[in-house]
């Protein structure tokens, strides 16, 4: 049987608006149409992990304790529209930690293909930066680069495998290539 690639979703600025260092709960939104994508992507099958870096916390701009309760807020806004996903990964180093765990490094994709028992070789990544693009890339799988948060500003240079204007169009793209 064929197993469908494990989707590696950024959080900010593909799922929630971006905000520089999320540090208050209240501050998570969800983006448009994001929950009713997630809710495809599952039928048909898919993984869901969210991965994310989290640098605020190695740099200091953002508490442990302040993390944990905005990815909570996240998860109990993903489960009140009904829009499960299968894990949430994060970074909380700096990039001057040079860790294992940065996207796109690929600790963090490797411990959730352990957790959810699936492989962790092509991938498919979406997110709205280049390391979001590559680490799909580097598990021999596929970068789509979405224009929410920052993606406009790498859409030239991000190296992409696919262009999409927000998470739902990724994901259309997705289920329309399967």
């Amino acid at each position: 049987m064929f197993e469908k690639p494990l989707l590696l979703l950024d959080r900010d600025g593909t799922l929630i608006e971006e905000g520089e260092y999320l540090t208050d709960p209240r501050q998570v939104r969800l983006l448009p149409n994001a929950t009713s994508a997630l809710r495809r992507l599952k039928r048909s099958g898919f993984k869901l992990v969210v991965v994310s870096n989290q640098s605020g916390v190695g740099r200091g701009r953002i508490s442990l304790s302040q993390l944990l309760r905005v990815n909570n807020r996240f998860l109990q806004l993903l489960k009140r529209r009904k829009a499960p996903i299968d894990g949430l990964y994060w970074c909380p180093h700096s990039p001057k930690a040079r860790c294992g765990c940065r996207k796109p490094r690929l600790g963090l994709v490797k411990r959730a293909a352990k957790d959810l028992n699936v492989s962790w070789k092509r991938c498919i990544s979406i997110g709205d930066r280049p390391s979001d693009v590559k680490l799909g890339q580097r598990t021999g799988g596929l970068g789509i680069l979405v224009l929410t948060g920052y993606g406009t500003r790498w859409k030239k240079v991000s190296g992409a495998d696919h262009v999409a204007r927000n998470f739902s169009e990724a994901a259309a793209w997705i289920l329309k290539k399967e």
